[in-house]
């Protein structure tokens, strides 16, 4: 997960979603998340505006008030959040309220793949009456 701060430039922004190949960048009070800035963003909001990414702000940019996902939370909550919000990617926080990592969509996908995967495994292989003991 990277993180940013409101007051530093798109550009550097761009370059940290670059250098850490991802789609998205928090833009983080301290350890708190207020905020999240998308490689869409960036192309939107900055290029096809025509502003100069040195000089323009993550604050001029940033979607506030993300929709975050509790470390103790379940890919059940994850995934329903993501679904009534209309988001791809949110921010994972501690019982502080501390950005401690995120989750998107793609990565769901990938866990609920894997899950699916191995109930078919367990099926192809069968199960002798013991097994289900």
């Amino acid at each position: 997960m990277i993180t940013v701060s409101e007051h530093d430039s798109v550009a550097m922004a761009a370059a940290k979603l670059r250098d850490a190949h991802v789609g998205c960048v928090v833009v983080t009070r301290g350890t708190h998340p207020v905020g999240i800035v998308t490689d869409r963003d960036l192309a939107v909001r900055v290029v096809a505006e025509g502003r100069d990414p040195w000089r323009t702000l993550v604050s001029d940019i940033v979607t506030y008030d993300p929709f975050v996902v509790a470390v103790t939370d379940g890919i059940e909550t994850a995934l329903r959040r993501m679904r009534e919000h209309g988001v791809r990617r949110m921010p994972i926080v501690d019982e502080s309220g501390g950005v401690v990592g995120m989750v998107t969509a793609d990565d769901l996908v990938l866990l609920v793949g894997r899950e699916i995967s191995d109930l078919c495994d367990g099926i192809q292989r069968g199960a002798d009456a013991t097994d289900s003991r």
